[in-house]
């Protein structure tokens, strides 16, 4: 027997009508939050808290609070059993990328690889982000710490593709 859960539906209009910040930026730093895992599903010993700071490339709505925007979300723990159909949580590339692409194919790039050596520099990736203020000061995604991913999104320019 399997485990579901229902997810909202999360579109554009509604994240960006329900979001304090909408804004379009690149990781500047991170580390661990003192924050629990509150909602009321799954085990909050699993969760370790983060905060990663962007620097705001474009304001689609609201103002940062400062000049680095603080995120707060969750990760498994090292070690910690995943749950099946759990939560959706967010991860952020802290290093330049490089998608590699072969000529022809017609199915999405199956790895992202840190910038390696002998290779052209690219900018570091950029994310759109739904967010709205929390009452610390931090931002969290619009959708939730459940669903924090669909509040995120990585955005990979062109000139970011290497297509060989």
């Amino acid at each position: 027997m399997g485990f579901a859960r229902k997810v909202g539906d999360w579109s554009y209009e509604r994240l960006f009508n329900e979001a304090d910040l909408v804004m379009i930026g690149s990781v500047e730093g991170w580390g661990l939050a003192k924050a629990q895992w509150s909602e009321k599903i799954f085990d909050k010993a699993r969760f370790d808290a983060k905060k990663t700071a962007f620097t705001p490339l474009s304001i689609l709505k609201g103002e940062p609070a400062f000049v680095c925007t603080w995120l707060l979300h969750f990760s498994y723990k090292k070690g910690a059993e995943t749950y099946e159909d759990g939560p959706s949580l967010v991860s952020f590339l802290k290093k330049p990328v490089i998608i590699e692409m072969k000529p022809g194919e017609k199915e999405e790039p199956k790895e992202l690889k840190p910038k390696g050596t002998g290779q052209s520099m690219v900018r570091p990736l950029e994310y759109l982000l739904f967010l709205k203020m929390r009452k610390d000061g931090l931002y969290e995604p619009v959708s939730g710490q459940l669903d924090a991913a669909l509040s995120v999104r990585a955005l990979f320019p062109p000139n970011n593709l290497k297509v060989q």
